[in-house]
């Protein structure tokens, strides 16, 4: 079940409760566990997507504020945001592109 913590206009803050859900904070892993290079592997992709949804959300908030209040916010500082939230957009596209690319070469190995 996802809760909602905070709404913000069109962004909405969820919590995973339930870990089979996306960014899900489990305890720490025991070491000598067979799947800790699985699941540190798996951190590591979640916490990309995350940082990659806080250069989005940074890009909309400086966005905002220069749409209300324009003395409050440099023009130079809004362009940065924007342009770093859409160049790892499209990294993070490429990245999954080439990931289920590879899955589906996986599968129709013969």
């Amino acid at each position: 079940m996802l809760n909602f913590r905070q709404v913000e206009g069109d962004n909405v803050t969820l919590t995973a409760t339930h870990k089979s859900h996306f960014g899900f904070s489990k305890d720490k892993l025991k070491a000598g566990k067979e799947d800790d290079f699985i699941t540190s592997f798996a951190d590591a992709f979640k916490d990309a997507f995350y940082k990659v949804n806080d250069l989005q959300r940074e890009s909309n908030e400086l966005t905002r504020a220069l749409a209300v209040r324009p003395n409050s916010v440099d023009i130079h500082d809004v362009t940065i945001a924007a342009e770093k939230a859409r160049v790892a957009i499209l990294f993070t596209k490429s990245i999954v592109d080439r990931a289920t690319q590879a899955y589906r070469e996986l599968i129709n190995m013969r």
